[in-house]
């Protein structure tokens, strides 16, 4: 019987070199005009993360709420940080409003607090 092979922790180097280039492609975005986009990616950045440092993995069937919250449950991430930040992704999905002008700042602000809280660390500059 094969036995599985243990996932390799990625290196603090190695988390910001990756954030780095993640980060390069929302630059991208937004040098495009696609705001909603970049809020995605960034969400998606964050969540790999989540699912590397803490090997929680998000299942299909986990809606972005209930991901977060496993993961304050299971793990040392304040709710203060975590609820905020869902609410508003959420909001930018889900609304059918528009948003005003600082949404896109009020989001990286929230994504660098978690960040920070997952990481440990400064996130590099969008």
């Amino acid at each position: 019987m094969a036995r599985k092979k243990k996932k390799k922790k990625m290196s603090s180097r190695d988390i910001r070199n990756f954030t780095n280039k993640k980060i390069n492609k929302v630059r991208m975005l937004l040098d495009s005009g696609k705001e909603l986009e970049s809020i995605v990616y960034l969400f998606h950045i964050l969540a790999w993360l989540i699912e590397e440092k803490y090997e929680i993995k998000k299942t299909p069937s986990d809606t972005i709420k209930e991901f977060f919250t496993s993961l304050v449950m299971k793990q040392t991430i304040p709710a203060d940080n975590v609820h905020p930040f869902v609410s508003l992704f959420e909001e930018l999905l889900y609304s059918h409003h528009e948003l005003p002008g600082n949404t896109l700042a009020k989001f990286q602000e929230k994504w660098a607090t978690l960040y920070k809280d997952v990481i440990g660390d400064t996130p590099p500059s969008i």
